[in-house]
């Protein structure tokens, strides 16, 4: 919880600095919001080892659907850094781009996807008479 606490005050001290700062020197401002959204990245990433040493744990002790659960990490992963760097561009007033990333990440997620799609169809061909 109090990681939490952390990163919103880490976010409002650069949020404050940059606004701060933005009337002077727009471009150091953005360079101060791009070291607050790298610092707060820095302490996320650091939660999403421990889950991810969590899911190595739990794919260790699964039977069924092994093949499945790297291509589920890969969705997740692809999922956050698309959404990451999309509101990143966003951020930055280049919303086209951060659209085109959105929409390579949907293409990247469905091209993952493929593998436990067929694999579903199969069984559902295997199933009917």
């Amino acid at each position: 919880m109090s990681d939490i606490f952390r990163i919103a005050a880490i976010a409002l001290c650069g949020l404050a600095l940059a606004a701060a700062v933005k009337s002077y020197k727009p471009e150091i401002s953005l360079y101060i919001v791009i070291a607050t959204v790298l610092l707060l990245f820095s302490l996320i990433l650091l939660r999403l080892t421990a889950v991810f040493d969590y899911l190595g744990s739990i794919y260790d002790r699964i039977t069924y659907g092994k093949a499945f659960f790297p291509i589920l990490l890969k969705v997740l992963g692809v999922a956050y850094v698309t959404d990451f760097t999309a509101q990143l561009c966003k951020d930055a007033g280049e919303g086209s781009i951060g659209n085109k990333v959105e929409l390579a990440g949907k293409v990247i997620i469905f091209y993952l996807a493929v593998p436990i799609m067929m694999s579903v169809l199969e069984l559902v061909a295997d199933l009917l008479p």
